[in-house]
């Protein structure tokens, strides 16, 4: 109540910028004031002319969301384009005229068909007469794809539904990886993977990538996220992932109050077993089948996961080892990677030996770091720098990165991009926050910049926080009653594009 108090008091606060906004309730554009607050926290303030004022806390850190909103992007347009600007942003997908990025992180939805009934599910599925994609349309799909990137296409992103009930999802896993996609990976639950090891030991055959949902080690909290007891299971899948050498993902979805302090004790994981890749954590949305009833009391910021992360680690990662990705919306990821010791010592951040724009740079255009010339200048320009500093930290780290320099790109060896990939991430752990938006939250400034999207066989592609949001339920093949959208109205129709926001 104090909070919402702070807000109404804070309706005229210091401006931040203007944007579109959606009504929480009838989902029509509206205008947007993001402002700072008095206590230094950011809140987005709109009034839709039928339902009224709204507001929404987006940071609790007006300072840093600020600096990281002003991060300068890299932008690369799509190189085509489906749609004129006519109802405007979010309405015209896509892409647009006025979309700033092409997709860094295809998402092709395969199925609507479920073994889960998340209370956190933030999408519509339907299990009666559910909708498999046709191998004819992925194909489709992989023609566009490798159309707009040609070989800087790196990974493709199955998801549903349970990606792994859809009947030939193996077989799209190879029509990708013959595309010439080197980081294929399915969405799951794992609870089929955990009752079929011969599916498994597939997977690693076929060098693919599994993201498990992840949420919880606490039954209580594990019953409240995905409505059943699921713990046994994710270990249990994780065990064979191990066994098989998958290389896996773990996706948490962090909510406030419910698993934010678990976050250590997951990444501990990650760091433990030496497939885990990747930790990706998503801050809890409030739209789809589920999500949206979810107890608002669980909607938590980046920052405060940033914070929950230092608290829980001791330490180990920091707000300022985290870089913004700059293919995408400065608020939409933020990254950080961690050199391990396989010696058994304290992982070490990048942003320790490594500045900020170093890794920003060496990331470049895409979401993950790859083995290429700007990545071995900036490790060896690290390498320069430890050596003049000295220390006997500095001569651990300048021992670990000679080795990973040397893994990755040895001297008297050429190693494939895959081999040098592959290298690269047994001596390298990841962590990224992704923020999702919800018709709360929702902010054209970041839809237009937005590089992950879902993929239609037409050539069609839609941000994916819009088509959570608005574009799913209108589909079919996702609810036994579409939605109707009647007319739309309110929408962005021109942007401007500055370097640096200000």
């Amino acid at each position: 109540m104090g909070r919402m108090m702070s807000a109404e008091m804070d309706l005229a606060g210091r401006l931040i910028n203007e944007t579109t906004s959606l009504c929480q309730q009838c989902k029509n554009a509206v205008p947007a004031r993001v402002v700072a607050s008095s206590n230094a926290e950011v809140w987005m303030h709109k009034t839709c002319p039928v339902h009224g004022p709204q507001q929404v806390r987006l940071s609790n850190n007006a300072d840093w969301y600020e600096r990281t909103r002003a991060t300068p992007q890299r932008f690369a347009p799509p190189k085509f384009v489906k749609k004129e600007v006519e109802l405007g942003c979010p309405f015209d997908c896509g892409p647009c005229q006025s979309h700033t990025q092409k997709i860094r992180l295809p998402v092709v939805t395969i199925t609507s068909a479920c073994n889960l009934d998340c209370p956190i599910c933030y999408v519509h599925n339907k299990n009666h007469e559910p909708f498999h994609m046709g191998v004819a349309d992925f194909e489709k799909i992989l023609g566009h794809l490798v159309a707009d990137h040609g070989g800087e296409l790196d990974i493709v992103n199955f998801t549903g539904g349970e990606p792994t009930v859809h009947p030939h999802f193996l077989e799209f896993i190879e029509l990708a990886q013959r595309a010439g996609i080197h980081r294929v990976s399915i969405c799951t639950n794992g609870i089929r993977l955990a009752k079929d090891e011969a599916l498994v030991k597939r997977l690693g055959e076929l060098k693919a990538r599994v993201a498990l949902s992840f949420d919880s080690f606490e039954k209580e909290a594990d019953f409240e996220l995905q409505g059943a007891n699921l713990l046994a299971i994710k270990l249990r899948c994780l065990e064979l992932l191990e066994k098989y050498d998958v290389d896996t993902t773990l996706i948490p979805v962090m909510t406030r109050g419910v698993n934010d302090h678990e976050v250590g004790r997951i990444i501990e994981l990650l760091l433990q077993k030496p497939n885990i890749r990747h930790l990706e954590i998503h801050t809890m949305t409030f739209t789809g089948q589920s999500g949206a009833s979810f107890d608002r009391s669980g909607r938590i910021s980046m920052y405060e996961v940033l914070e929950r992360i230092e608290e829980t680690t001791h330490g180990l990662l920091r707000p300022d080892d985290f870089v913004s990705s700059p293919c995408a919306h400065p608020l939409c990821y933020q990254i950080a990677y961690l050199l391990l010791d396989p010696e058994g010592g304290r992982p070490i951040p990048f942003s320790r030996f490594m500045p900020k724009a170093a890794i920003y740079a060496a990331l470049a255009d895409r979401l993950y770091l790859e083995p290429n010339p700007k990545l071995e200048s900036e490790l060896r320009d690290a390498i320069d720098r430890l050596w003049i500093e000295g220390g006997a930290e500095a001569e651990r780290t300048l021992r670990l990165l000679k080795n990973l320099l040397t893994q990755m790109f040895p001297a008297n060896q050429s190693l494939s991009r895959a081999e040098a990939l592959q290298a690269g991430e047994r001596a390298v752990k990841a962590v990224y926050i992704h923020s999702h938006m919800d018709e709360e939250t929702f902010d054209t400034e970041r839809a237009v910049d937005c590089c992950d999207s879902n993929c239609y066989g037409d050539g069609t592609t839609i941000p994916v926080c819009n088509y959570n949001v608005l574009y799913r339920e209108k589909e079919a093949h996702f609810k036994l009653e579409p939605a109707a959208w009647n007319g739309r109205q309110g929408g962005q129709k021109a942007f401007s594009l500055p370097v640096l926001r200000k």
